[in-house]
Parts: structure tokens; sequence; C-alpha cells
């Protein structure tokens, strides 16, 4: 019994850059982002662990060295947000839908309602006694809320305000 000739066999495996772009946000890249809205808070440490397995990601999936480009470039020619700025998403996206289509009881957000019409919508933000309490969901994601821009947060569709969120994170990295 022979074998065929290797060649034949690699040849037709090796998957395009979309495919492999494809494959790696959703495998490896999910789970990077799965409970990501914890990652608040982090020490600086750990979220650079974090980003090193993204850039990781990001070199196998371009199939490039680690003297070829810098990985910050390649992150934003896939339009992959760092670590970080995903929290942020993460974290803005709830607000967003929690304001706008109402919110459920395990997500407390308390609106800040001014004694005359203003066209920003802020979060109140509730106080922390304890360290840990300033990693809850309910204390950072109004600090992210409020520091986002009014065209940001005035957004009429949820898919308009990813991508000006989007757009927004990218001009700050």
């Amino acid at each position: 019994m022979q074998l065929p000739p290797p060649s034949s066999a690699t040849s037709s495996s090796v998957p395009s850059l979309d495919v492999a772009e494809t494959m790696a946000a959703s495998i490896a890249g999910s789970r990077v982002d799965y409970c990501n809205a914890l990652f608040y808070g982090v020490t600086q440490s750990t979220m650079n662990k974090l980003q090193r397995v993204q850039n990781n990601l990001v070199r196998v999936v371009c199939d490039v060295g680690w003297r070829q480009a810098h990985s910050a470039d390649l992150l934003c020619d896939l339009h992959w947000l760092p670590v970080r700025n995903r929290v942020m998403f993460k974290a803005a996206s709830l607000c967003y839908r929690s304001c706008r289509f109402g919110q459920p009881a395990y997500l407390p957000l308390s609106s800040y309602i001014p004694a005359r019409h203003l066209r920003s919508s802020k979060l109140n933000k509730p106080p922390a006694r304890i360290a840990t309490g300033e990693r809850r969901f309910s204390h950072y994601a109004p600090l992210i809320w409020n520091s986002l821009p009014t065209t940001v947060r005035s957004a009429d569709s949820y898919d308009s305000f990813k991508a000006r969120l989007k757009t927004h994170l990218f001009d700050t990295v």
C-alpha cells in the first residue's frame, strides 16, 4: 500500500487568510473574550498575559514571525481591538443594551435624571466601600459609559453604536 506524496496533501490543506482569521476568531478569540467583562480592574500583569495570548494568535493567523512585523500593526490589519479595549467594548455594549432595551435585574444601573432636559445621558456611579467593589459592573460600567463621546452614546441602533464604539476605541489605541 502506497501513500500519496506529501506535497499533494499540503497544497490544498492550507487555509486562506480569511478562513484562518475566521477560525481563530471563533475558536481562540472566543476563549479570550469569554467573561472578559470580569477583567476590568485586574492587574497590569494579568492584562499583559492576555494581550500576549492575543498577540500570538494574531501572528499565527497572519503567519508572521516575531521580527517581521509588530503585533499592534497586525491587530489593526485584522480590525481586532487589544484586550483592554475589548473589555471596554463589552462593558459599553452591555450598557447600551441595558439603557436602550431595558435592563435585567442583575444589571443594576441608575441613570442620572437632571432637572432639565439634556442631550447627553449619563449614568450614576454607586459608591464602592472596598477595592474589589470597584470591579463590579454597576460601578465601572457608568465610568466607561460616561467617558464615551456623545456621538457614540447617542447612536440610534445597536449596530451603529458598535461601529461608532469600535471606531472610537481604535482611535484611542
